[in-house]
């Protein structure tokens, strides 16, 4: 679910994103392109920003319940998309 100014490019991303089989460094990879993309598009959507290392606050509800997901983590996967989108642009 999205929600905000953003929520409707995040939504897109999330639904053209989305498979059954999402594992849980594939669901982050997902929140952070939905936020990024979103973000992008729309002006009052704060998205990653690994210049001045700021990444969204991340949590996995599991079986065993709440556990946040750790900020070098995100930060590590941020990284890894931003890769992605330079080598695309090239």
């Amino acid at each position: 679910a999205t929600a905000g100014s953003g929520g409707l490019h995040a939504a897109t991303v999330v639904k053209l994103r989305h498979r059954d089989d999402l594992d849980g460094d594939d669901a982050i990879d997902v929140a952070v392109e939905a936020l990024f993309q979103a973000a992008d598009e729309d002006s009052a959507t704060g998205g990653p920003d690994a210049m001045r290392g700021i990444y969204p606050a991340v949590a996995r509800i599991t079986a065993d319940g709440f556990e946040r997901v750790e900020d070098l983590a995100i930060a590590e996967r941020t990284e890894v998309f931003l890769d992605g989108m330079r080598s695309r642009n090239r």
